[in-house]
């Protein structure tokens, strides 16, 4: 399964969460899971991190169109996965192929951007994982979830605090 990490890139970051973000990417590298992350720092690079440096393949999704607007415009990670896909989409665009080509989300805190990858998985059906307590957009995913199913897409969100049931909890949601 490819699962798409989405969440805070900009601080401030909450040490916990942070831990629990790189548990997410290790417990998605030791169930042979590809993690998939938009190239960029914060939950999604811990994540990253995480499953890098337990053997796990990671795939950075990047908005640049080049390694130099990457690094120099971006100012985004150049270590900490194993392939890199340049989109040249921008930010916001790079969160199409990011999640439309993913199995699985999952959700740690966010702003802005997480919520627009929340509402592509939601509209596309994907399973999305909302990791509880992480704060940003988790504390309402409930609630516009609730809002705006139509036709069940609030059933394939599950919510955990701890990530290792996450992680099982989403690949069971995926089968």
């Amino acid at each position: 399964m490819q699962i798409a990490v989405c969440g805070a890139s900009l601080p401030p970051f909450d040490k916990t969460v942070l831990k629990k973000a790189y548990e997410i990417g290790k417990e998605t590298a030791l169930n042979n899971h590809i993690l998939r992350f938009g190239g960029c720092w914060g939950y999604p690079y811990e994540a990253a991190k995480g499953a890098f440096e337990n053997n796990g393949n990671v795939i950075a999704i990047s908005p640049a169109k080049n390694k130099e607007e990457h690094i120099n415009q971006y100012k985004f990670p150049k270590q900490n996965f194993t392939e890199i896909n340049y989109t040249g989409l921008g930010i916001p665009g790079r969160n199409l192929p990011l999640v439309t080509n993913s199995d699985a989300i999952i959700i740690i805190s966010g702003q802005i951007g997480t919520l627009n990858e929340f509402t592509i998985a939601f509209y596309h059906k994907k399973p999305i994982g909302v990791l509880k307590e992480s704060r940003g957009i988790t504390n309402i995913v409930k609630e516009i979830a609730e809002i705006c199913s139509r036709v069940g897409e609030k059933d394939k969100i599950v919510y955990e605090k701890e990530p290792e049931r996450l992680i099982k909890k989403l690949s069971k949601l995926n089968q």
